[in-house]
């Protein structure tokens, strides 16, 4: 392509370049909603002396939460190979990758626990900013036990502002594609993308 007066070209790519706002917001409610799924059973595997559940939980929820930064600074995020990488270049607070560094180094459910909150406290602060409806704290305590989970006014704020009703009316928790699987073969390919859906 050479040329594009009359800007239709530019127009489609513009519109490819980003979610639109409402799709936007949908997606980062889903990572906060499965943040919320497993960060409770992080800490309950560890205290109930599953230490192998514990850390496996750990890393899915450190994978979310990379994900959500990337949703956050507005870029797509890379596969696995490149991911830790690119997170790196975002310009995040240097705490997010500090602290999700942490949760993945560290022996004792509690402190692993204390790093994943500071990550996702700098996150929520980073979505304030971001223009998206937020909640402080991000994270509180779950009930009476030692554990913690996400704010639960924190996805609320974020589907209350929702103002395209086909968006409104997603699934929560479902997501965009890559929140549902990682599986390469279903991500490569449009036809099993549209027939998983």
């Amino acid at each position: 392509m050479f040329e594009d007066d009359g800007g239709e070209l530019t127009a489609r790519r513009a519109a490819l370049e980003w979610y639109p706002d409402d799709v936007w917001r949908y997606v980062v409610a889903c990572d906060w909603r499965r943040l919320d799924q497993e960060l409770p059973l992080m800490a309950r595997a560890a205290d109930r002396g599953d230490e192998l559940g514990s850390r496996v939980i750990a890393a899915r929820l450190v994978d979310i939460a990379m994900h959500l930064g990337f949703m956050l600074s507005r870029r797509w995020p890379p596969y696995a190979k490149w991911r830790g990488t690119m997170l790196g270049r975002l310009g995040l607070p240097a705490g997010v990758g500090l602290h999700l560094d942490g949760v993945l180094r560290e022996g004792d459910w509690r402190v692993r626990n204390e790093h994943l909150a500071g990550a996702l406290e700098e996150l929520a602060v980073l979505q304030g900013r971001a223009g998206l409806p937020s909640a402080s704290p991000a994270c509180v305590p779950f009930w009476d036990r030692p554990y913690l989970h996400i704010n639960p006014s924190l996805v609320p704020h974020i589907t209350a502002s929702l103002t395209d009703p086909a968006v409104a009316s997603l699934p929560m928790g479902l997501g965009s594609i890559e929140q549902i699987s990682d599986n390469v073969d279903l991500l490569m390919d449009a036809r099993r993308r549209r027939d998983r859906l």
